[in-house]
């Protein structure tokens, strides 16, 4: 995760701090309350150094698809490539018409979820947060062909 991005809680996120449903680990959770759309992620790992390895906490808070990079601030981390919109625009076309052809409108609510996806960090966040459902909607050959195509878009 770069630095200088400044996190915003998901819906999901916020879903989190309200119910708990998704019994985010506790040494999560104040991380997650703390994010709050207008401090970088230097300094809230700076905040909670005394957790560990911060950095990694708030990896894990995106990959879960709790928190993302609010819009504008994901400037690549150092040494990375530069987020390509063609790639991210593929990304989305290939998941959305994945889920379209195997769920028809079964999968319009996920669909919607995938195509306001603003960076490959943030659909990859989604997809893995949602790979359960995924599993189980597709079904287990469908789901493995899923994962095969989209995974390397990804990336």
């Amino acid at each position: 995760m770069n630095p200088e991005s400044v996190l915003e809680k998901t819906a999901k996120g916020v879903e989190e701090i309200e119910t708990r449903k998704h019994k985010l680990d506790a040494k999560l959770r104040p991380m997650l309350i703390a994010i709050n759309g207008k401090l970088k992620a230097s300094e809230l790992a700076g905040q909670f150094a005394a957790l560990g390895d911060a950095n990694a906490l708030l990896d894990d808070l995106l990959k879960q698809g709790f928190v993302r990079a609010a819009a504008g601030t994901a400037a690549p981390a150092a040494g990375g490539a530069a987020a390509d919109p063609a790639k991210l625009k593929k990304a989305i076309a290939e998941a959305a018409r994945f889920i379209s052809e195997a769920r028809g409108p079964g999968g319009d609510s996920i669909n919607m979820e995938i195509e306001a996806a603003k960076s490959l960090d943030e659909l990859n966040a989604l997809l893995d947060s949602r790979r359960d459902l995924l599993d189980s909607a597709l079904g287990k050959i469908k789901a493995a062909q899923f994962w095969q195509k989209i995974g390397p878009l990804l990336g």
